[in-house]
């Protein structure tokens, strides 16, 4: 082989990997309704920590059951699409962002609100920080997965 044509294959091959690489994460960041599942959970779960100290348990709990339709909603909206294969060797930082919502959900519970602008002002921060925990985790999984993909292709 020349040195010419080993120039071309090099740059095929580079052309090849760049191309498998757009395309896993064009494959991955796609999946736009995870996202949308993920700040309905946040805005569930927001609503509920900022008007825990308010509303009676009962009425917390049915607040809480508004879950349940969203992951019907989630359930059959996903059945039909391909499974994702599971991560074998994930860098599990998003195991860390669950470990780090644990305890922003602990300090949150700790901040009592009973007034209108505390309650809103505990459901926006709160709703900030699960999106911010939520959406940090969703990216880490996406990650690990186009980083396992690319790797179990070879």
């Amino acid at each position: 082989m020349t040195n010419e044509q080993e120039q071309i294959d090099k740059l095929t091959a580079a052309e090849l990997l760049t191309t498998a690489d757009r395309a896993t994460h064009t494959v991955v960041s796609t999946d736009g309704s995870t996202r949308v599942f993920l700040l309905v959970y946040a805005f569930i779960a927001s609503t509920v920590l900022s008007l825990a100290d308010v509303i009676s348990g009962t009425a917390l709990l049915w607040l809480a059951a508004l879950i349940l339709p969203v992951l019907l909603v989630q359930f059959f909206s996903t059945r039909n699409r391909v499974k994702a294969r599971p991560v074998l060797d994930g860098s599990a930082t998003y195991s860390w962002y669950f470990f780090l919502g644990l305890i922003a959900v602990a300090c949150l519970r700790m901040w009592t609100a009973v007034d209108l602008g505390a309650i809103g002002a505990k459901w926006i921060i709160s709703c900030f920080i699960l999106w911010q925990l939520l959406s940090s985790a969703q990216r880490a999984l996406d990650k690990d997965r186009v980083q396992d993909a690319l790797e179990r292709s070879v």
